[in-house]
């Protein structure tokens, strides 16, 4: 592996491999829980009647320790020095609480335990997240910030992958406590190989934080210096809020257009949507990384964000044919599905190619407006976009669903779906527009 020097030497394709694995558990964590699991566990636990406030509120509580911890604790990696190296022993303890905390949720019978799990799941996540985002720097030369970009989106999707398609096999046809084990095994595997194989040896950048509040006053008020990352932030913050939220109720939405609570038909149709989704980001994540270097990374996470909102709009619409037959036959024969089903899965494949585009430059383009030897903190500061995506369109969605869905229907639809899929989708619109503020800040 390569070590950290004041020179950095130039990652080997292994070293991008190993270097890129915990990003794949932390896709399969986040995709299985928020996409299958936990709505799955709602219906179950409150019904469909308070599914959509039931799930608002449990992410709303669980994000918030993200949006306010994970900056903290890529800061304080930042000023760290022991014997194991600045970033491990944050990485090493975050997982271990994720294991016992991913225990906790598939022990638990009734929504208030899971709230608690969730909460206590997000804070041991986020302590190692933040870290883990600031070893990357540490050791990728400014050279192959594109490279490492393409590896890390593609590392992403394929956690995204598996976790939609191997947690929501699992959970149609094994059980819930199964596919969270799966979480935990893959969990302690990656950040074993993290811990193991990756130099942690780039010095701290200043003092240790002396009191609790020079800590969150330098964490939150020190970003707030750099327009142009700022700028990165807002239209991150948008884009995946629309990605996110559709995420989050896609299950929701097939259950109650197509499927009327029949379980295993849910689950089968929203991890097939996913799957495209994530399938098709995979396939151009690598060659959109590479492109950036040579065009730059404003013009990807433009086109990136303006494919998503196409996509999401189309569900809004999706009472209709909008696809030629022949494009929609096979998938419902495949899936013995209504023909408005299929098509609702396969506009997944348009989702997929913008979310692609958009993960495979994002990491890269916030390495080119962040001073590197801050990078804990300032990617740890990135997680408030992430997390506070999740947030916003969680809470839109979950207390616009349930009574929008009351009344009359809207394009024949449910109209929650209708009126919350418009939203994620001019959300993405905006977001994608928003990225024009940011100037190219890349050495040529």
């Amino acid at each position: 592996m390569a070590t950290v020097n004041s020179v950095r030497r130039n990652l080997s394709h292994i070293d991008f491999v190993v270097l890129s694995l915990y990003w794949v558990a932390i896709g399969y964590l986040w995709t299985s829980l928020g996409g299958l699991i936990l709505p799955d566990m709602v219906i179950q636990l409150v019904g469909r009647d308070h599914e959509g406030f039931a799930l608002g509120v449990l992410e709303a509580v669980g994000s918030l320790m993200a949006v306010v911890w994970q900056p903290i604790a890529g800061a304080l990696s930042d000023r760290t020095t022991t014997r194991f190296g600045r970033r491990r022993p944050y990485i090493v303890a975050g997982t271990i609480g994720d294991v016992f905390f991913l225990i906790g949720l598939a022990l638990s019978g009734t929504f208030g335990m899971v709230l608690i799990f969730y909460f206590l799941l997000q804070a041991a996540s986020n302590t190692a997240q933040g870290p883990y985002q600031g070893l990357m720097p540490d050791v990728v030369p400014e050279g192959q910030r594109g490279t490492a970009s393409g590896y890390f989106g593609v590392a992403n999707v394929v956690g995204l992958l598996a976790g939609t398609l191997g947690s929501g096999w699992m959970l149609a046809n094994v059980g819930r406590t199964d596919a969270l084990l799966s979480i935990c095994a893959l969990l302690v595997l990656t950040m074993l190989a993290t811990v193991l194989f990756i130099p942690d040896r780039a010095a701290r950048t200043s003092s240790q934080f002396t009191s609790i509040r020079e800590a969150i006053t330098t964490t939150f008020a020190r970003p707030l210096r750099y327009p142009a990352f700022l700028w990165l932030m807002a239209s991150r913050l948008l884009i995946l809020m629309g990605l996110v939220g559709v995420q989050s109720f896609v299950f929701f939405y097939f259950n109650n257009v197509f499927f009327h609570n029949d379980r295993i038909d849910t689950i089968t149709a929203s991890y097939t949507l996913l799957g495209l989704v994530i399938f098709a980001a995979f396939v151009v994540s690598w060659p959109a990384a590479r492109a950036s270097d040579r065009f730059g990374r404003r013009p990807f996470i433009l086109i990136g964000g303006l494919m998503g909102a196409l996509g999401v709009l189309m569900l809004v619409f999706s009472h209709y044919q909008l696809l030629p037959t022949q494009l929609v036959q096979p998938l419902t024969r495949m899936l013995r599905v209504p023909p408005l089903a299929a098509q609702a899965t396969l506009v997944g494949v348009l989702i997929g190619i913008g979310y692609g585009v958009f993960f495979s430059v994002d990491w890269a383009f916030i390495q080119d407006v962040i001073p590197t030897q801050e990078a804990g903190l300032f990617m740890g500061f990135s997680n408030i976009a992430t997390a506070g995506s999740g947030i916003i369109a969680r809470l839109i969605g979950g207390f616009l669903l349930d009574p929008f869905n009351h009344g009359p229907k809207l394009l024949g639809l449910p109209g929650g779906f209708a009126v919350i899929f418009s939203i994620f989708s001019a959300s993405l619109l905006v977001g994608a527009l928003l990225i024009l503020k940011v100037p190219e800040a890349r050495k040529r």
